[in-house]
Order: C-alpha cells, then structure tokens, then sequence
C-alpha cells in the first residue's frame, strides 16, 4: 500500500463510519459514552461484524504507517544526499576564497620583500611610512588596472557626459563583463 493523503482520508472516514454504526446500534450519542456496559447490550452478530471491521482498518491503518515511514525514510535520504552536495559546494568556495586570500597576501608580501630590497640597496632604512607608500603604490596600479579609456570622445557639456556614461555602461553590460542590474 502506497502513502497517500487521500488513502489517510479514506481511511479516516470509513472509521469515523464504522464508530458511528456502533454508537447508533448501541444507542449512544458520542464516543464518550461508550461503556463496557453500554456495549455488552449489543448483540454477538453485530458486535462481532463491528470487531471484524474494524481489525481491518487498523490493519490497513498499519500497512500505511509503513508506507509513510519508508517515504519518510526515502525523503531523509535524498535531503542528506542535498545537504553533503550543499557542503561541499561550499567547502569549494571557501577553498577558492583561501586561494584568493593566499596569492592576495603573496603579492603583498613580494611589495614588501620587493621596497625592502631597494631600501637596503639605496641605503634607506625600512619605515612605516615606506611600507604605507608601497602598498598605495600597489592600491592605485590595480584601481588604475581597472580603469576605461577612451580615444576620439568629444568634450562637451554634462548632459553629453551623462548620455556618454549611460551608452558606454550599456555597451559594456552588453559585453558580459559586468553584470546588468
């Protein structure tokens, strides 16, 4: 037996079926009221036919408790398999980013090697401030890296220069290089 919602339904109804028969043979009006003595008035047969009936619901109650149990089993299976690809998807980020940080702290260690090396050449000693001035010097070549230039453009007024940008931001959005908004 498979699980499904609208078995668990059917289900649900032919025991609440099944109640009301015994409730109604046994004149009671609700579940509470049902007594061992209130249920010895009944009749073998029809006492008998209600037990019947109801060991078969519980059975196919039981069968789909398993159904769902091995669903449920199945769905924690394929949430775990999600969850390991989630992380190791991340651990390759993470791996990418150290990457990164390493060749980014390599270079800022060759700036440094590099200045320090031409400070004991020319007789300079190592400073704060020399330090400071390598790694702007190295801050503004990969800015100016980064930089656009054009050749041939007019100059004109700033109306001109905004139409300019909002074309040229186009035309490099077309370009795949930055992502359109």
């Amino acid at each position: 037996m498979e699980f499904s919602v609208d078995l668990l339904n059917a289900i649900e109804k032919e025991m609440q079926s099944e109640m009301q028969k015994i409730l109604k043979t046994a004149n009671i009006s609700c579940s509470s009221e049902a007594t061992e003595s209130a249920l010895m008035k009944l009749n073998k047969n029809p006492l008998a036919k209600f037990v019947n009936s109801l060991l078969h619901l519980v059975e196919k109650n039981v069968e789909l408790c398993k159904s769902a149990a091995g669903k449920i089993d199945q769905l924690k299976t394929e949430k775990i398999a999600d969850q390991k690809l989630l992380i190791e998807f991340q651990k390759g980020q993470i791996s990418s980013v150290q990457e990164t940080v390493k060749s980014e702290m390599k270079s800022w260690a060759d700036v440094v090697k590099k200045n320090t090396i031409q400070a004991q050449r020319n007789g300079k000693p190592l400073t704060e401030n020399s330090i400071k001035q390598a790694v702007r010097t190295v801050n503004e070549e990969k800015r100016r890296s980064k930089n656009l230039m054009i050749y041939g453009l007019k100059e004109g007024d700033r109306e001109d220069h905004y139409e300019i940008k909002k074309k040229m931001k186009d035309v490099i959005e077309s370009t795949g290089m930055i992502p359109a908004p």
